[in-house]
């Protein structure tokens, strides 16, 4: 549906055209911003089969059904002559299902779920699944999923009752199993609870809670191993410390010198808690003190040249950095509204203070309220605000990043910004090398909608494992 998210993946299929070490010097060029396309004419083969891995295709439009069924056909009928399973991948969109979509449509008396096709794009997934036979499938979704109901009737109940025999009888049978086992369950039913994957628990730095089944064709003898908990708990600091160090821009009001006015910002925020909030007063005023040591931190680049990026986690470590690239892309900071830029500063040295964000009109100054209706009621905007701690690990990367940056508030308050797609991309597990086309917003909204590529490359060895 997304234009730029094609691009995205276009580009990346020419990028995993080759291997590691062969890849091809122009495609690091273009990251780079010295090049207008990663190929060159000795690759343009190459660029071509790569950019047709990628359809902008709609689910339901007649055309573009018949479009996707001949290329799955052409996929399935390949392997079978290679006599190798193939898996499908994918999940609805999850605007329906969510939480905060659901309470949306709430609001909107004119809104009739049963009239909301985005409900009912499973089954698709369904006539495909039913058509082509892969020998296992992935769908992942939002824990809304579970509980999403229709005039009174479970949603997820029916998804998961159809996916074990879509087609109905003369249609394949799948068995659906967990990802991993859930504690004390051992040999009990499974509970729709029991699909949900925690991705903390599997060594992401990020917690991200979403259903993922999967299935596995009944007359295979293929049995799926459930992953294992990782011992790793990377924080935000160990995966995004390393990068350069930038400051924000400001929407009303030139910065001639942030090391100037960081000093000044930093010292008004501690006269705005003093007589509130001591400790947090006194961090400010601190910090004030030596946030000029950093000298004219800049507001950062889509390509920022650096020898050598220091390392990440173990198990990480590989699957991020490229020693190829020698430098950072897509580390821009987003400008803000210097009253933004004050609760900003304020939040990340409360959250450095107290071990977590502050948490509405409670803990905020009067004179940082911002000027919301909803600021001030209990069951609103509480966490309007939100640090990503250094020493803990990220709350959910949303696509609500494309709309502005106060749940991703940087750690560090001498720096008084908003998380960049980079360091975004890193919670997400996406490679240093990772390209995210369209303009910055574009980028922003990829980032949040995506699965995290570390958890799908243990869901894809857990499947690899099975099926070989």
């Amino acid at each position: 549906m997304d234009a730029h998210a094609v691009q995205t993946l276009r580009t990346r299929a020419f990028y995993r055209s080759f291997s590691a070490t062969e890849t091809p010097r122009s495609y690091y060029d273009y990251a780079a911003g010295r090049r207008d396309q990663p190929w060159t004419e000795a690759t343009e083969d190459t660029w071509l089969k790569a950019a047709n891995r990628a359809c902008q295709l709609k689910l339901g439009d007649p055309d573009d059904d018949k479009t996707l069924d001949a290329r799955i056909g052409d996929i399935a009928a390949d392997a079978r002559k290679q006599d190798m399973p193939w898996v499908l991948v994918g999940g609805p969109p999850c605007q329906a299902f969510s939480l905060v979509g659901r309470a949306r449509n709430r609001g909107n008396e004119n809104y009739d779920p049963k009239e909301d096709s985005r409900h009912y794009l499973y089954q698709h997934y369904l006539r495909i699944l039913s058509r082509h036979r892969p020998a296992a499938f992935v769908l992942e979704n939002v824990k809304g999923m579970l509980t999403s109901q229709i005039e009174g009737h479970n949603l997820f109940e029916e998804i998961f009752e159809t996916l074990q025999h879509p087609g109905g009888k003369n249609g394949p049978r799948y068995r659906i199993t967990p990802l991993m086992l859930p504690d004390g369950r051992a040999g009990r039913p499974l509970l729709p609870r029991d699909f949900i994957v925690r991705s903390e628990d599997l060594g992401l730095p990020q917690t991200r809670h979403r259903v993922i089944l999967v299935g596995i064709l009944e007359d295979t003898n293929a049995q799926l191993r459930p992953l294992a908990k990782s011992q790793w708990m990377p924080s935000v600091e160990d995966m995004i410390g390393g990068l350069p160090g930038i400051r924000s821009g400001s929407t009303d009001g030139e910065i001639t010198s942030w090391k100037k006015f960081a000093p000044k910002l930093l010292a008004e925020c501690a006269k705005l808690a003093k007589g509130m909030d001591e400790e947090t007063a006194k961090h400010l005023r601190l910090i004030a003190s030596i946030a000029d040591l950093g000298g004219e931190l800049g507001t950062g680049d889509d390509w920022i040249p650096m020898q050598y990026i220091p390392r990440l986690p173990a198990h990480l470590d590989a699957f991020i950095r490229d020693p190829r690239l020698h430098g950072v892309i897509h580390h821009q900071a987003r400008n803000h509204m210097t009253s933004d830029l004050m609760r900003y500063a304020f939040s990340a040295a409360f959250a450095h203070v107290h071990d977590r964000s502050p948490k509405g009109a409670k803990d905020f100054p009067e004179a940082l309220h911002p000027a919301h209706k909803s600021w001030g009621r209990p069951d609103r905007f509480v966490d309007r605000f939100k640090v990503q701690r250094a020493d803990a690990q990220s709350s959910t990367i949303t696509s609500h990043l494309a709309k502005d940056g106060h749940y991703f508030i940087h750690y560090d308050p001498t720096q008084v910004r908003s998380l960049t797609v980079r360091e975004a991309a890193r919670l997400q597990t996406f490679p240093d090398n990772y390209i995210f086309e369209g303009p910055i917003g574009a980028k922003r909204r990829q980032v949040g909608n995506a699965v995290p590529p570390w958890l799908g490359y243990q869901i894809a060895g857990a499947i690899h494992q099975a099926l070989k």
